[in-house]
């Protein structure tokens, strides 16, 4: 059972190189500028940040969002960076390498969905991180066409299976988060409330 398992595990390694090495993906342009999200979303209103030129080195991504919005007593960071096509050097990077790298230390993570009126279930993770005396809820996930996954090694495998069947894996990496200014929960009220306004408008944006 073990070398059936471990010639299984190669087979499927060996396939997704070969798939990653094949020049058959379509690019799948972005349907708007992520630069004309709105800036006022209900009763939030936002602050717009740039990545430096070396952060955008690394990360290599299609078109990106990064802003502060802030509503009555709560502030949620948003992030979404969108990849045409993933390849060698320009796929999207797992949080939970770039958080501690960042300097935040993990404390609780959990996946769950999140219902947004009118629209599918939302498959995410949500983390708790602490820097010093500083403590943030993240939540986020990855999309691809329309698919919400939590999982690093389940958006490998999506992204074997809509090149296979699609000649595409554009993906959008999707992070908010809310610093803990009181209580988790008061934190996770404020990004759910948030992604009431802003999940409706995504489909604007990331392609299906």
């Amino acid at each position: 059972m073990g070398r059936r398992l471990l010639l299984v595990g190669l087979i499927v390694l060996g396939f997704a190189i070969y798939v990653q090495a094949r020049p058959f993906h379509d690019r799948v342009p972005i349907k708007q500028d992520l630069s004309g999200f709105p800036l006022q979303l209900g009763d939030w209103r936002a602050a717009e940040y740039m990545l430096s030129d070396s952060v955008l080195e690394q990360l290599r991504v299609t078109n990106y969002l990064m802003r502060d919005y802030r509503g009555e007593g709560a502030s949620v960071n948003v992030y979404i960076g969108y990849y045409e096509t993933q390849r060698e050097g320009a796929q999207i990077h797992s949080p939970r390498h770039c958080l501690p790298g960042s300097g935040w230390v993990p404390a609780t993570t959990e996946r769950r969905v999140v219902h947004v009126e009118g629209h599918r279930p939302i498959n995410v993770v949500q983390a708790v991180y602490q820097k010093q005396d500083a403590k943030e809820v993240f939540v986020y996930w990855y999309q691809m066409k329309d698919a919400t996954i939590t999982n690093e090694y389940l958006l490998k495998a999506q992204m074997v299976l809509n090149s296979l069947k699609y000649r595409r894996n554009d993906a959008a990496f999707i992070r908010l988060s809310a610093p803990v200014k009181s209580t988790v929960p008061d934190a996770v009220a404020s990004i759910e409330a948030f992604m009431a306004d802003f999940v409706p408008l995504l489909a604007d944006y990331l392609p299906e």
